[in-house]
């Protein structure tokens, strides 16, 4: 059996192209270090293009549930390999932990409307933003 440690849990496991993303990536409680944000450092590789990468900032850790939350910054949209490396302990097997990057459209309501303008049209989907301005159509 094996002393190496893992991630084991990403959440949210999909962030949008364009706004930042607080993700929480959890570690196995028998991870033997203190968590320490500076100890860390956390990567997202494009899994189609390993050349493009996102470096994250760990923004805050919670040493009880051995979690780090990391800001995601975004992204080329895609599937992307996370990748953490603690200073002392070094690479943490981060296999499975694969964060999807991009906004679909569910649905938009009504699907026709006036020639002139005028309709308020409803665009309902995944990983856009809260703020109105953060979603250009």
């Amino acid at each position: 059996m094996s002393d190496t440690k893992s991630g084991v849990q990403l959440n949210p496991t999909s962030a949008s192209p364009v706004l930042k993303t607080k993700i929480n990536i959890t570690l196995e409680q028998t991870f033997p270090y203190t968590l320490s944000r500076e100890d860390f450092t956390v990567n997202a590789t494009n899994i189609s293009n390993p050349t493009y990468f996102r470096q994250m900032n760990v923004i805050g850790v919670d040493e009880a549930n051995k979690v780090l939350t990391v800001m995601f910054g975004g992204a080329w949209s895609g599937l992307y390999q996370m990748s953490i490396r603690h200073k002392s302990y070094g690479l943490v097997n981060t296999n499975g932990l694969v964060l999807t990057v991009g906004a679909n459209v569910t649905s938009i309501s009504p699907t026709t409307g006036s020639k002139y303008g005028g309709t308020l049209v409803t665009i309902t989907g995944t990983n856009f933003g809260s703020v109105k301005t953060d979603n250009p159509v």
